[in-house]
């Protein structure tokens, strides 16, 4: 007698797929289970640990780091004058980004502020090259207690407002606190961009390994 015991081809079949069956469905009950919406940041993680870092920073390379910034700012900024002025989004964003207040305006209103004394003298020399058709640089000024920094650069008129209609130009000037648009070509001074750093955050967003290569190209 033949005790043994036969198969048949769909028992070969189903049992190994009801099998897979039941691993797959207890995956989907544990993957259902898992909160990704919990998962770490690392790269936050790494950024604000970056950020709360214990640094010390120099008064020279608080200095060089606020001309390094603040040129790259203003750059931005001059690249399509025109856009920049009426849509204030790239104002916005870079103001975001590096943290800082991005501010418009011709020397006596920008005075009317209140930054104090230190920045109000370089106001007044703004004012007087203006005046005498002298030529206008960048200036970085801090703060009568320290605590700010102000980094300051000219902004001259360019073509792009030729073709526009007067209403328009004159609207966007009165809107940046400029000198009146209409009166000024290409090439003019008509106003300041004021970027106002605050020293807490500069020695947050700040590399230790950045400032000192600034430090060695002074």
């Amino acid at each position: 007698m033949n005790n043994s015991i036969k198969i048949s081809s769909n028992q070969l079949i189903t049992k190994p797929y009801f099998f897979l069956l039941i691993i797959n469905f207890s995956l989907l009950i544990g993957l259902n289970g898992c909160d990704f919406t919990k998962r770490i940041d690392t790269r936050q993680a790494v950024k604000e640990l970056h950020e709360r870092e214990v640094k010390r920073i120099t008064p020279a390379q608080f200095n060089a780091q606020v001309d390094e910034w603040g040129k790259m700012i203003v750059d931005s900024l001059n690249k399509n004058l025109l856009t920049t002025l009426e849509s204030k989004a790239l104002i916005d964003s870079l103001s975001k980004t590096y943290r800082v207040e991005i501010i418009t305006g011709n020397p006596i209103n920008l005075q009317k502020l209140g930054f104090g004394k230190k920045v109000n003298g370089i106001l007044d020399a703004y004012q007087y090259n203006a005046e005498k058709h002298l030529p206008q640089i960048d200036n970085i000024q801090k703060s009568d207690d320290e605590m700010l920094y102000f980094y300051t650069a000219p902004i001259i008129m360019t073509g792009q407002f030729d073709k526009l209609k007067s209403p328009r130009v004159e609207a966007i000037g009165k809107e940046a606190k400029l000198d009146s648009l209409l009166f000024h070509k290409k090439g003019d001074f008509v106003g300041l961009w004021l970027v106002k750093f605050t020293k807490r955050e500069i020695v947050r967003l700040s590399d230790p390994k950045h400032l000192r290569t600034l430090s060695d190209k002074q």
